[in-house]
């Protein structure tokens, strides 16, 4: 069976209203954040890069790396149906945070 994807797309709802959710998204080496969907477009800040791995919980072979660095800002168009991230993992030696910013629709 499928893991479903969780709603928390990061580690710690910060603020929300009715237009914007922002989410804390800190990973110590070795930690991770499940498999989550995102329902809204979204951007995100990256304060503190790393080397992040993106692993189907279902088939462990399925995986990419990521190498995230400071400052680095990337916005997600996500479409109607959603865009599903597998888990997270901070396979890298230092610290990673990035500030995830939902833009809620109208």
């Amino acid at each position: 069976m499928a893991t479903e994807p969780s709603e928390q797309v990061g580690t710690r709802m910060m603020f929300e209203n009715e237009r914007v959710r922002v989410w804390d998204l800190s990973l110590a080496p070795g930690e991770s954040l499940e498999k989550h969907i995102h329902r809204n477009d979204y951007f995100f800040i990256v304060q503190q890069g790393g080397l992040i791995r993106f692993s189907n919980p279902d088939d462990p072979s399925e995986f990419r790396d990521v190498q995230f660095e400071d400052d680095q800002i990337t916005f997600r168009e996500v479409g109607r149906l959603g865009k599903i991230d597998n888990r997270l993992t901070n396979i890298g030696s230092k610290h990673h945070r990035n500030f995830v910013i939902e833009l809620i629709r109208g």
